[in-house]
């Protein structure tokens, strides 16, 4: 290969200047002529029917201009009830605390509150079930009949499962979605096993922790045309929902995503259909942007699951069966991520047989989505202890036990299909000395008890097609225009791409976004497939203009396209640089009345891409208070195998991101509902996140196992970081204390009662 010289180079973020400084614009900070302020009512019921709505009170309110219910939703053909993302406000029964029931539009905040106040609703209260488990047996409340993979964003993380859903509807009336995965005979399998662990995992509901809430500003035009700008991680999935839900046509709709303060799969369109309709009503531009409590309520977030699982294996370490049996809460509408966990548990390793059943589960409880690597953590939190109780029953180190059974290329995945090249093993290698270097470390440390765990996970990831344009500029520079979304430092590796590409440095390549209406489709950014999917077609793109200009450039010389040198402003003769024209001379060739050559314009566009899995795998230290229970992770460090790092820099802020959730989601987060449905933490205070307060330094170790359908290699890398580390705290908790905990997030009152119990 060609030696990069743009592409593996830590370069800081092309937007770095624009964020420090307030500069970039984000979904807040959109303000137009006569905006007016949008705010919906919540229901106060988890299930219930609606009796009636008084809206009269509320339209009379000077400065309200629009109040609105689900009589004022068209009913488009596309329109589908069973769909969170369609199903704006509640029609005739409200499914959740906290569930839209009418919106208005008010000059000012407090207007729109005082309106929301004057809204009566009568409600007929109906049973409510909460745990899925409950949700699934005969006589429980049913909650509505839809189908599963209705949300976008999951759709991406279902893909690599396509084919293996069941048609049986499951047990009970509120399975939505069941899939069973089996192969070999489990039977056998544990007949053969000389040891067996066997145990229950139940994890909650978490929130994706996003810095910036829902914020998204609605505007009509007078020929009935939609221009909305909001925090998205998909645009164009944003129209197609707008599209589907008011009845318009594609080129009636524009969106334009802002600047977004995270998403972690938790922002799609869940709120746009319902502030267009305000907008419209009111005849007036609307911005409706949620308060934290009414995000932590009303939003979608992470599913609770209860996994079942039972895994063994033969006194020569090698692993037999598993049979789990994963029961996750979707809330209620569909769209959990349960076909993911089901497929994780039966992926990071060699089972002679498996039999995985998964239900998806109504309940009266938000709806949920994705979450960084949604289902990852919840597969890694049930398998990966088992797998050290195996190895520990058995007398192996952990670590080795988990290098003898790690899958490889070839080896059936739970749908049946061969793995492609992965990087398990090496991810396993490189943690090793990490490993290694807490292998002598003393067990107590000033009273507290010292562990260690280790624990693996991969992640599929999304892998969309994608399309870009490369443009030469009067400056010489270029432009690269793509319609994705910028999240966690993608628009740099973007640049770096076709920088590479062109064969100039980085600060001539200048990353745009386009909106709907003026960049070239783009798939949503999300299931980290921003960088894998759009890499090719930018690079096509950047050989694409490359290829013109060098031809525009040999017919100026007189030379041979191929005897050409691309470089920062001009192209010269790679054996006489004397013989050159610069880029900008180009561009004026290119334009204008005397213009003797087409503008250049690369064009690229990639098809869907192979399957590249990302795996990881961590290490974790902890220590633990007896007296209290309280846990420290003293150390954490997490190998990714990201094929080829096209920033380093970004890729190590990543991995060390995704092993700060999964810490969060190991330790301290959990949305808490009480037996009528409501949050019990509606807020930061109460709902504990992980902060730089609470954290280790993250070491990070990037693998190099390239794909080979990645531009130069790469591999997803947003998402299989957050899979191991909540399976390796838990191991290093257990390792502690002689006790492993099943109910997560672990707790220091968790981790006291267990010592207590022991």
């Amino acid at each position: 290969m060609t030696e990069l010289k743009v592409v593996g180079k830590p370069f800081p973020r092309v937007d770095a200047q624009e964020k420090v400084t307030g500069e970039a614009i984000f979904g807040t900070d959109v303000k137009l002529p006569g905006m007016l302020v949008g705010k919906f009512l919540g229901s106060p019921h988890p299930h219930a029917e609606i009796v009636s709505i008084d809206t009269s009170e509320a339209e009379k309110l000077p400065g309200v201009h629009a109040v609105i219910t689900a009589a004022d939703l068209p009913q488009s053909d596309q329109y589908d009830p069973g769909s969170r993302a369609h199903a704006v406000l509640a029609r005739d029964r409200v499914l959740f605390v906290g569930q839209p029931v009418a919106a208005v539009a008010a000059e000012d905040l407090s207007t729109a509150e005082e309106a929301l106040a004057r809204i009566r609703v009568e409600y007929r209260p109906l049973p409510a079930v909460l745990d899925p488990v409950e949700a699934m047996q005969p006589g429980s409340p049913v909650i509505q009949h839809g189908k599963a993979g209705t949300s976008v964003e999951m759709d991406i993380h279902t893909q690599q499962a396509a084919g293996v859903q069941t048609d049986e509807p499951g047990e009970g009336g509120n399975v939505v979605n069941h899939i069973l995965f089996e192969q070999g005979d489990i039977e056998q399998a544990f007949a053969e096993s000389d040891v067996i662990v066997e145990r229950q995992v139940r994890m909650p509901m978490v929130h994706q922790g996003y810095i910036e809430p829902h914020a998204q500003t609605a505007a009509w035009d007078s020929k009935g045309n939609l221009t909305m700008w909001l925090s998205t991680q998909g645009q164009f999935v944003t129209q197609e929902t707008l599209c589907e839900v008011l009845g318009l046509e594609a080129s009636q709709v524009r969106v334009i995503s802002t600047e977004i303060g995270g998403g972690f799969g938790g922002k799609a369109s869940l709120f746009a259909p319902l502030t267009a309709v305000l907008a419209r009503k009111a005849g007036r531009p609307v911005r409706l942007v949620l308060t934290r409590s009414e995000e932590l309520q009303a939003a979608n977030p992470a599913p609770m699951v209860v996994i079942d699982i039972k895994v063994g294996a033969r006194k020569d370490g090698r692993i037999t069966g598993i049979r789990a049996k994963v029961v996750m809460d979707t809330g209620a509408y569909p769209g959990a991520p349960m076909t993911v966990t089901t497929l994780m548990l039966g992926q990071p390793y060699k089972f002679t047989a498996m039999y995985i059943d998964g239900y998806e589960v109504l309940t009266n409880k938000p709806s949920v989505t994705a979450y960084r690597a949604p289902g990852g953590p919840n597969a890694s939190a049930a398998l990966e202890p088992c797998i050290d109780m195996l190895a520990r029953e058995l007398g192996m180190d952990p670590l080795a036990f988990r290098k003898l059974n790690a899958a490889e290329e070839g080896d059936l995945q739970p749908h049946g299909r061969p793995h492609p090249r992965i990087g398990l093993k090496e991810v396993l290698e490189a943690i090793e000395p990490a490993w290694r270097a807490l292998a002598d470390k003393p067990k107590k440390t000033n009273g507290r008890l010292r562990g260690r765990g280790v624990a693996c996970g991969g992640w599929g990831g999304g892998r969309g097609p994608g399309s870009a344009l490369v443009l030469l500029d009067p400056d010489g520079t270029f432009r690269l225009v793509t319609g994705t979304v910028d999240l966690t430092g993608s628009f740099t590796s973007l640049a770096q791409i076709a920088a590479e590409g062109l064969g100039v440095s980085l600060s001539q390549v200048r990353p745009y976004k386009g909106d709907t209406a003026t960049g070239p489709w783009a798939p949503m950014s999300a299931g980290s497939q921003t960088t894998y999917g759009q890499g090719p077609a930018v690079l096509e793109a950047a050989l694409d203009a490359r290829r013109q200009v060098l031809e525009y450039a040999a017919r100026e010389l007189d030379a041979d396209p191929d005897d050409l040198t691309l470089t920062d402003g001009r192209v010269y003769v790679t054996d006489d640089p004397s013989q050159e024209i610069s880029l900008s001379r180009l561009y004026l060739l290119t334009h204008g009345w005397d213009a003797r050559y087409e503008p250049v314009v690369g064009r690229g566009a990639a098809p869907r891409r192979s399957e590249a899995p990302g795996y990881a795998a961590s290490v974790a230290e902890v220590e633990v208070d007896p007296e209290t229970g309280k846990v420290v992770v003293t150390y954490l460090a997490t190998a990714q195998d990201v094929g080829q790092a096209i920033n380093p820099l970004s890729v190590e802020g990543q991995i060390q991101g995704g092993t700060a959730q999964s810490i969060g989601m190991g330790l301290w987060e959990e949305l808490v509902f009480d037996e009528r449905g409501r949050l019990l933490n509606p807020n930061l205070l109460d709902y504990r996140q992980a902060t730089a307060a609470d954290l280790p330094m993250i070491d990070a170790i990037l693998v190099n196992v390239p794909a080979g359908d990645g531009a130069f290699g790469l591999k997803i890398v947003g998402e299989p970081s957050i899979v191991p580390p909540i399976g390796a705290i838990a191991n290093a908790i257990a390792d502690a204390i002689g006790v492993y905990i099943t109910d997560y997030p672990i707790t220091a009152e968790r981790v006291w009662r267990a010592m207590q119990d022991a």
